[in-house]
């Protein structure tokens, strides 16, 4: 929905692709600190030491929605202006 509507006013894509990113900054943040120095239980610990690198799919998603949002948005705006 937030997409379709990213075609229709630039303005909100912009404000989506802005919260995106920012979420994907803080998400970054937490799992470089669970991966790094982060208090976990023994399971999560286990999970960690093996598959390590999955903690940071959050972070990877949350920026690939954000560069999506923010190509519709350019696209909109784009249109809109020229």
């Amino acid at each position: 929905m937030l997409f379709e509507l990213t075609g229709f006013v630039w303005q909100i894509g912009a404000a989506v692709t802005a919260t995106l990113l920012f979420l994907s900054y803080m998400a970054y943040g937490w799992a470089e600190n669970l991966n790094t120095i982060g208090e976990r239980t023994a399971a999560l610990s286990a999970v960690i030491a093996n598959v390590g690198w999955a903690v940071y799919l959050l972070p990877l998603i949350l920026t690939i929605l954000a560069v999506l949002f923010g190509v519709k948005t350019f696209d909109t705006y784009i249109k809109e202006r020229f």
